[in-house]
């Protein structure tokens, strides 16, 4: 058999899966944290499952200072400590591989990205396979023949990197890696590299140069006088650089026969993993060992598979009376169901009901069809939906009853288009498994049951095929995937509702988000009023405007007629032809960026950047609302019915899609063309309840800063204060450019904006910003001061949370890499704020719902748009309704500072704000 070769990078892995889950620490039954043993592992596995390798060796660094720290004491000497709860997991994990059977490598001295070095450059003269699993950028100067680096790809699994990969990432061949590291550095080992020296000015010189050596040798025909200067002036710290990234080769005990993979079967590691309760990696041990090494393990001992396992529940067709009422009796005796309806097509106002699924105990369900396309599909008379619905309408209006879903928005949508509208739904999995990790890519319920349960059913495309939709499947398929889907949910209910309360999520779930289910899905059923001939009309005025605006271009750019939407062509005449200089930011592998940031800086310089913006953003909104919106007008109902996605942020904000009625501009005229499309009924009017500086508000009742506070308790133009005291004049004075300063850092703050994105964004110099940055630290000190205490908090716990309990893990937040350590700081600042403030806003739709619905009202609340809400009222209920939105909105938290709302109302929502 052909040797392969797999090395492992130990600490880098380990400190990946220790961080990957540090707000979600996992524990054994003795209240161990074994995040770093269980990702560790399972890590390992899954790459020896996916390369199978026939040699795996681990390699760890030196326990004691290395030759590189005696040659530059600063190496590495800006790292923290590692966390004791990661140390405390170190020796179970050497124990551990070294009971599997792993071969453990290390060396006094030196640290593993040699002993990987030597062992690859063995590989390689033997043309041997070798795969090096590390994100160490120096490692990618071994690629090469035989030997690849296999790089996280951000999403759980690898990227396998050869010489092309690596020229496509950093823009340097492997070879060249030594010298590239040896001019820009490496902040995380501290290697100082070349002051002034970036990756792309490393690349364009060794592109030039070939080499350090020979870029030296040739330093006096450089062009760059600044760029000779920087180079002349870190000669030593660039050749020091490449000493410290050079890897050398050392005796470090490898050979083919000691790193062989053999699974050590008779040693403690299946009771470690006993006693960790890992259960699905001793699985997968067995399994992988029993892949790799022939029947090592029988069936018996295999009785934990490692792949997802089938439901198989016992699951019933029901078709007569006498079984549709035992179902709805088990299901009253039991308090609580499961349910799921099959339909023929997505959209709840025209979609017909195949059938509906329930389960109330693990492993049974039932599957009542209701629709069928052929005799072939469900042979023999079936029930009526009536006899269905009516039989379960009593369950379904009682609030009592648990009811338990899956997006049972949209089944609750169903049923209102039926008459019947549910008293609550006690449970929905998708949104508690968002309540619980809010970060998650998915949430559907294959996801959901492979994540929690390891368990997968049929799925849609196994079922439905080709077929022209639900009702087409054949009826004993259909009730094994419906019922399965059932089952599913039920299983998941009574685990994630557990997890809920043990993680202190349960009241916020039950309170707060299952409640807004039903608001949420009455709004989607009601849908908003669309003038269709007005947006036809404005498609029109905007396809003649684009045409004017091309030729405006075209006789600008001489009469040379090009496409303005290829970035290649946009690229040419910018920068060719019309010879602008591109900020140094611009450049791309391909050239240079056209993004919207680029065009805008140079609109300065040029009239063309600055048309062609206005070309996009009217091209934007034709194709995206102008042509788009009459389309998904809703036949039956004559309204827009956008979505609203509860589980589509991380922040807890809620999103709209199909269409999304959240982004339509409305600070230029086009935009607001666009809003004047949407109407109420005929007699009734637009009302506009909007939070006013609800984020700042949020900001001041959590810092507690005497000045942000004072100033909304005193009812003052915010950042016509901020101003007045970050420039120390009297508010009277305040000029517009001041209080345009104060209003971008009273915003930019919660974002983590720094004086350089300030400037940016002010257009002014960076020294100016500087001021302007100092000086609100200065008369705001209480805002730093909670901003600090925040990140340091989100350390400490590995998430921030809403002042509602609402939770978002932070897995980078002390995390080695500068960059995404940063980017975790800025999100710890601003998820408290942004998710708190929709807390409010959901507290507050609960509230204006019920007071609609208990004070009798006709009117009705349309869409949530951030902190605004748009409701619907007959013109006589116009007055009650703007007194109840007050009340209630202002009323739906108790702060240290007043929520304030603004109201307006009008015939369309392009006159509001």
């Amino acid at each position: 058999m052909e040797n392969k070769v797999l090395l492992v990078d130990a600490f880098g892995q380990i400190f990946r899966s220790y961080f990957a889950f540090a707000g979600k620490p996992l524990l054994a039954p003795d209240g161990r944290n074994v995040n770093a043993v269980f990702g560790f592992v399972k890590t390992l596995f899954q790459l020896i499952r996916t390369y199978r390798p026939t040699h795996v060796a681990i390699l760890y660094d030196s326990r004691t200072p290395t030759f590189r720290h005696v040659m530059y004491p600063e190496y590495k000497a800006h790292r923290e400590a590692a966390p004791e709860d990661l140390l405390s997991q170190l020796p179970l994990i050497e124990t551990l591989l070294t009971e599997l059977g792993f071969k453990l490598l290390q060396k006094d001295g030196y640290e593993a990205d040699d002993l990987i070095a030597t062992c690859a450059r063995v590989c390689s003269a033997d043309q041997t396979v070798c795969w090096i699993a590390s994100n160490d950028k120096d490692l990618l100067q071994l690629v090469g023949g035989t030997v690849k680096a296999l790089r996280s790809d951000g999403r759980g699994g690898y990227r396998e990197f050869g010489p092309e990969e690596v020229f496509a990432d950093k823009g340097v061949q492997p070879t060249q890696i030594l010298d590239w590291l040896a001019l820009v550095g490496d902040s995380s080992d501290n290697i100082p590299g070349v002051t002034g020296i970036g990756e792309v000015t490393a690349n364009r010189l060794l592109a030039d140069w070939g080499s350090l050596d020979n870029l030296y040798a040739n330093l006096a025909q450089l062009k760059s006088a600044s760029q000779r200067e920087k180079l002349e002036k870190g000669r030593e710290s660039a050749f020091l650089s490449r000493q410290l990234a050079e890897l050398r080769e050392v005796d470090c005990g490898f050979s083919y026969e000691a790193t062989r993979l053999v699974w050590n079967t008779q040693g403690k590691a299946a009771e470690i993993f006993q006693d960790l309760h890992a259960k699905s990696l001793l699985a997968e041990w067995k399994a992988l060992a029993n892949t790799s090494a022939g029947q090592l393990f029988t069936e018996a001992e295999l009785a934990v598979p490692s792949g997802p396992l089938t439901l198989n529940g016992a699951y019933e067709t029901v078709v007569t009376t006498e079984r549709l009422l035992f179902w709805r009796d088990k299901l009253a005796k039991a308090g609580a169901g499961a349910f799921d309806f099959e339909t023929t097509s997505l959209d709840t106002v025209s979609a017909g009901l195949c059938g509906l699924s329930l389960c109330c105990q693990t492993g049974e369900a039932a599957y009542i069809p209701l629709m069928a396309a052929s005799e072939q599909a469900c042979p023999g008379p079936w029930l009526s939906e009536s006899e269905v619905l009516t039989a379960f309408r009593p369950l379904w209006e009682d609030p009592s009853f648990k009811l338990v879903g899956q997006n049972f928005k949209f089944d609750a949508k169903l049923l209102l288009r039926r008459g019947i509208r549910l008293a609550a739904v006690f449970h929905d999995t998708m949104v508690a498994a968002w309540l619980l990790d809010a970060s998650a890519a998915l949430y559907n319920l294959e996801a959901l049951g492979l994540k929690y349960l390891n368990l997968k059913g049929l799925s849609y495309d196994e079922v439905v095929k080709k077929l022209s939709d639900f009702s087409a499947v054949p009826v004993s398929l259909a009730t094994q995937y419906s019922a399965e889907d059932a089952d599913l949910t039920w299983r998941l209910f009574e685990l994630l509702e557990e997890r809920l309360n043990r993680e202190g999520l349960a009241e916020l779930f039950h309170t707060l988000e299952m409640p807004l289910t039903l608001v949420l899905a009455e709004m989607e059923n009601r849908g908003i009023r669309l003038q269709q001939d007005e947006l036809a009309s404005f498609s029109a005025e905007l396809s003649r405007r684009l045409i004017d605006l091309e030729d405006e271009i075209f006789a600008l750019c001489g009469g040379k007629r090009f496409n303005l939407g290829s970035p290649k062509q946009l690229q040419e005449i910018l920068f060719t032809d019309r010879g602008l200089t591109p900020p140094p930011r611009a450049k791309i592998k391909t050239g240079w960026s056209t993004d919207s940031d680029i065009l805008e800086e140079l609109s300065s310089e040029d009239p063309v950047p600055g048309k062609i913006l206005s070309y996009r953003a009217l091209a934007k909104l034709k194709s995206t609302y102008a042509d788009v919106l009459p389309a998904l007008v809703n036949p039956v109902t004559g309204r827009l019915h956008t979505q609203f996605l509860q589980t589509g942020t991380a922040t807890g904000r809620l999103s709209s899609k199909d269409p999304n009625l959240q982004n339509i501009p409305i600070r230029d005229e086009e935009g607001r063309r666009i809003r004047r499309a949407f109407v109420p009924e005929t007699g009734w009017v637009f009302i506009s309840a909007d939070y006013s500086q609800i984020e700042l508000v949020v900001l001041a009742h959590l810092s507690q800063d005497h000045n942000l506070k004072t100033a909304f308790l005193e009812g003052k133009d915010i950042h016509r204060r901020t101003a007045s005291l970050m420039f120390g004049v009297m508010e009277e004075l305040v000029s517009s450019e001041m209080r345009r300063a104060a209003k971008a850092i009273n915003f930019g703050i919660m974002y983590g904006m720094s004086a350089f994105r300030l400037a940016n964004e002010l257009k002014i110099p960076r020294k100016r910003a500087q001021e302007f940055w100092e000086s609100y630290q200065r008369e705001f000190a209480g805002v730093g001061k909670y901003f600090q205490s925040v990140i340091a908090q989100a350390v400490q716990t590995g998430h921030v949370q809403t002042m509602l309990g609402h939770r978002r893990t932070l897995p980078n937040i002390a995390g080695r890499n500068q960059t995404e350590r940063q980017a975790a700081e800025r999100i710890a600042m601003n998820t408290p704020i942004q998710g708190s403030a929709a807390d409010i806003v959901k507290l507050a739709m609960l509230k204006v719902s019920r007071r609609l619905e208990t004070g009798g009202f006709r009117a009705r609340m349309l869409l949530q748009v951030h902190d605004e809400l748009l409701v619907e009222a007959p013109r006589d209920e116009a007055p009650a309704v703007v007194a109840l939105l007050r009340e209630e909105m202002e009323a739906a938290i108790t702060l240290s500072v007043p929520l304030r709302v603004g109201i307006e109302q009008a015939e369309n929502w392009g006159e509001l704000h």
